[in-house]
């Protein structure tokens, strides 16, 4: 069924994580024995089922602005009989609001605001919890911007540069690049104290 929901994702060109990256991401919350999770970007739901198929103790709370994919997640999260452990939220991103925290805030979604997500959830995440964002390498883009014809893919991938120099010199995180794994993930442990 999980494959199903993958096939047609890609037959439909609906931007879902690579397999590198989602080995990456399981292999981490197993080793980390996260339980408490939120996805900024639910899509067709295809990384949160895979994530709460680890362990029924997995909570996943998940955004999705668009109304099309919002449906579809409803549904395939249904039919793995996941909807105890998964909670979409129709809103968009900005919108959503918590009191809650989270071993693990997983960025998936518009890379242009990958910033303004840290700012915003970051004191959703538990004391030693972890942002995991994927796609940036972008494609392979993020070396050769130069070469890049279109205008907004151009000010995107210079928007994700900027991101990652930003995080990298941000000392309330310990950061890991892990560039050649899906496409490009960046894991930021917090660090103790990592408060503003």
């Amino acid at each position: 069924m999980i494959e199903n929901i993958k096939n047609k994702a890609q037959e439909e060109k609906v931007p879902i994580i690579k397999d590198g990256g989602l080995e990456f991401l399981l292999k981490t919350i197993k080793e980390r024995k996260i339980k408490d999770i939120l996805e900024l970007g639910t899509a067709v739901g295809y990384s949160s089922i895979n994530m709460a198929l680890l362990d029924e103790g997995i909570k996943i709370d998940t955004i999705e602005k668009n109304e099309e994919m919002y449906k579809q997640a409803i549904t395939n999260i249904k039919n793995e009989g996941l909807d105890k452990q998964i909670t979409v939220h129709f809103c968009p991103i900005e919108d959503y609001k918590t009191n809650k925290k989270y071993d693990l805030i997983f960025v998936d979604a518009a890379k242009a605001q990958y910033l303004k997500y840290t700012e915003q959830f970051l004191n959703n995440l538990k004391e030693n919890g972890i942002f995991i964002y994927d796609n940036l390498v972008f494609h392979g883009m993020i070396y050769d911007v130069d070469k890049i014809k279109n205008r907004n893919t151009r000010s995107l991938v210079k928007k994700i540069i900027n991101f990652r120099e930003i995080m990298r010199n941000d000392k309330r995180f310990d950061i890991m690049f892990y560039e050649d794994v899906g496409d490009g993930l960046l894991v930021a442990s917090r660090r103790k104290g990592g408060r503003e």
